[in-house]
């Protein structure tokens, strides 16, 4: 059974998880401020799905969301800020090394991505 919530729900987890990112960073967890980067795309993709009754609890889910999203009129670039934040989800199994920097760098494209997808919804 999967757990569904209203979308305002996850908008809000969206832009909380977005202000850990510079909590986590400034406490030397570079690893956990990637999943808080990567969660906070993810939960905006969530609110999109959830609005429009799409299924949304497994990863892949996310992607195939943001996917029937471009195809549906959504700016193509969306696909590539999801691209990004999905990036940083690996840097929680260290399977990549980001800096920083890197990871502070990706905040306003999150962002963007956020409000593109609130924009949509």
């Amino acid at each position: 059974m999967t757990l569904s919530r209203p979308p305002a729900h996850y908008r809000e987890r969206s832009w909380h998880l977005l202000t850990r990112v510079d909590v986590e960073l400034a406490m030397g967890e570079p690893e956990l401020a990637c999943e808080a980067l990567w969660g906070a795309a993810a939960y905006a993709v969530k609110a999109a799905a959830e609005q429009r009754g799409w299924v949304h609890s497994q990863h892949h889910l996310l992607r195939v969301a943001v996917t029937r999203l471009v195809a549906g009129g959504a700016p193509p670039y969306l696909f590539g800020q999801y691209l990004l934040a999905s990036d940083f989800h690996q840097g929680f199994y260290g399977d990549r090394i980001f800096t920083a920097t890197h990871i502070a760098a990706a905040k306003a494209p999150v962002a963007e991505f956020i409000r593109t997808l609130e924009g949509l919804t």
